[in-house]
């Protein structure tokens, strides 16, 4: 299994789009539709883990959305198939988010969720909650590296 990066102008961003908008995981959708925008600036990227061709799971780093402003580079969007689940991609993938950011200049990587207990075992320590849209919140996590 390999995790590749990806960008605007490589081969596979379009067939990692179209597998993002049909995956089981609504916010696939989401990715998809601004992946097709083009609107990814020169360092955010998709991490896609991928095995002889077949699509396994994904995430983006990014900017934050304007109601998170201050926790760059944002990882969104993490999402691993359901035949895949158990083999530890998660973990893989945000461990080359890790090492990208770190490239970039980074010492910390930041990401948003409603699950507990999910992020903290690849090392993300809880720093507070927001209010995400009006009466939905996340815990914002934030992992130094």
């Amino acid at each position: 299994m390999d995790i590749h990066i990806i960008q605007q102008t490589d081969s596979l961003w379009i067939p990692v789009a179209e597998y993002a908008g049909t995956c089981s995981w609504g916010a696939g959708v989401r990715m998809a539709a601004v992946m097709r925008e083009g609107s990814f600036n020169d360092w955010e990227r998709i991490f896609i883990a991928a095995e002889n061709g077949i699509f396994m799971g994904f995430c983006a780093l990014k900017n934050p959305p304007s109601i998170v402003a201050e926790y760059v580079p944002w990882i969104q969007w993490v999402f691993v198939d359901e035949k895949y689940r158990g083999q530890r991609l998660s973990q893989k993938l945000l461990e080359v988010v890790a090492e990208y950011a770190n490239k970039l200049g980074y010492d910390r990587i930041f990401l948003s969720t409603w699950h507990k207990g999910l992020y903290e075992k690849y090392g993300f320590v809880k720093i507070c909650e927001k209010e995400m849209r009006e009466n939905y919140y996340e815990s914002i996590y934030e992992k130094k590296i």
